[in-house]
C-alpha cells in the first residue's frame, strides 16, 4: 500500500491541504499541519528526554527505546530526590526541635 501524498500550500495564514491531489482543508497554517501530521500518523512528543540530559547532537538517544530507558531512569532519579528533600526537611525540623529553636516554614 502506498503512503498518502501530502501537500501543503501556504499564502499568508491561510493554508490548503492537499490529499492525493484533493483539497482536504483550508484553513489555518496551523491546523493544515496538524491534519497532516494526524493523516500520516505522526505522534509528537513535547519532552526533552531524547537529549537524554545533555546538549550535544552525538548524545542524542538513537532510538525510542533509548528514549523510554532514559525517561524511566530520570523518573526515577527525579522521585529519589524529591523523597530525600523531603527526608532531610524533617530531619532539619527534627534536628531543630533537640536544640529547642524553631524552623520557619515558608
Amino acid at each position: 500500500m502506498n503512503a498518502p501524498k501530502l501537500e501543503i500550500h501556504y499564502a499568508d495564514e491561510w493554508a490548503a491541504l492537499y490529499l492525493d491531489g484533493q483539497l482536504t482543508l483550508l484553513g489555518d497554517a496551523y491546523a493544515a499541519e496538524q491534519r497532516a501530521l494526524d493523516l500520516a500518523g505522526v505522534t509528537l512528543v513535547f519532552d526533552d528526554a531524547f537529549m537524554r540530559g545533555q546538549d550535544r547532537a552525538t548524545g542524542v538517544a538513537p532510538t525510542l527505546a533509548d528514549i523510554a530507558t532514559y525517561r524511566t531512569k530520570r523518573d526515577a532519579d527525579e522521585a529519589e530526590a524529591n523523597r530525600l528533600r523531603r527526608k532531610a526537611e524533617r530531619l532539619a525540623e527534627r534536628a531543630a526541635q533537640l536544640e529547642g529553636r524553631v524552623i520557619p516554614r515558608f
